[in-house]
């Protein structure tokens, strides 16, 4: 059910937004642009476009699934880490400037990130040690 509305949401910001575009002639715009701007080709920038497209859309389902599995902090952390991803990938594929505050933000990323996984370590630590707590406490009992 809930993949079902996620899915149903997506598409319609997919019409709604298709829509926008025919309205306000983004469409011809994307047309010039091919054809004046992208530096491999028409085709090129059509496939890179539904490519885009396909790929954020694939995006936004794994999350909602990852919520829909596990639970919302868990797909925020993954999205948060998508984000530092994205500026890094930003930066080392097209060359974008690397500022102060693309710094901070990748740094607050990282930084959440890696609290995120110590804290399931740790959590995972503390019970095992329970766990065997519980054993050592089981085994005493049964050699009395």
């Amino acid at each position: 059910m809930v993949m079902d509305m996620q899915m149903v949401m997506e598409l319609t910001a997919t019409v709604f937004a298709m829509l926008g575009m025919a309205i306000d002639s983004g469409f011809s715009e994307m047309i010039k642009e091919s054809k004046n701007v992208f530096d491999l080709g028409e085709k090129a920038y059509w496939i890179t476009v539904m490519l885009n497209v396909l790929t954020w859309q694939f995006c936004f389902m794994g999350t909602a699934g990852m919520v829909f599995i596990t639970s919302s902090l868990t797909g925020g952390v993954c999205m948060t880490a998508l984000m530092a991803v994205n500026v890094l990938g930003g930066v080392i594929v097209f060359g974008d400037n690397f500022g102060v505050m693309k710094i901070i933000s990748t740094i607050l990323c990282v930084w959440g990130f890696g609290s995120y996984l110590y804290g399931i370590y740790m959590k995972k630590k503390d019970e095992e040690k329970k766990k065997e707590d519980s054993t050592d406490i089981d085994d005493q009992h049964s050699v009395a």
